[in-house]
């Protein structure tokens, strides 16, 4: 019996600090890109070609230009540790603004699309258990005094 848990649990352990490859986004693939024709294709081309972007600008540049991004990321996870980005490739495809694509770019690394990890705040109601639990007893109250006024009329 424990010459069997002793095999089970090295096969375990070695299986748990297993690399393993992680492939995430679209897989960009620059001989693909190359036939987009600038000045001649438009937002409507690229989608169908391509998709629905990783990311859209949110922001229109001065002459209302905007672009997308086709992010590829490959990350390699080593057990139970952290993963670590070993390529990350984007294509940015900027547009007019007739929708006409104004240019097509490589970025490698992470300088083509750095990832954020800073949170939104949001101020919305604050409030403990007690004032979520209770909150919203006010306002049946008053539908039902006012489905009394209603029906007494």
């Amino acid at each position: 019996m424990n010459g069997y848990l002793a095999t089970v649990l090295s096969i375990w352990l070695c299986t748990a600090c297993e690399q393993t490859m992680i492939n995430r986004g679209y897989d960009v693939k620059q001989e693909e890109f190359n036939h987009i024709i600038v000045g001649q294709d438009t937002a409507q081309t690229v989608f169908n070609r391509f998709g629905s972007p990783t990311v859209r600008s949110t922001v229109l540049g001065e002459d209302g230009s905007y672009s997308w991004y086709y992010v590829s990321k490959k990350s390699e996870k080593n057990g139970f540790l952290e993963p670590k980005v070993v390529e990350q490739t984007t294509m940015i495809v900027t547009f007019k603004s007739n929708d006409v694509v104004k240019s097509v770019t490589r970025g490698t690394g992470e300088q083509s699309v750095a990832a954020v990890n800073e949170k939104t705040m949001t101020h919305g109601k604050t409030g403990g258990i007690v004032s979520e639990a209770f909150g919203g007893l006010g306002k049946y109250r008053k539908q039902f005094e006012q489905q009394d006024e209603s029906s007494s009329k």
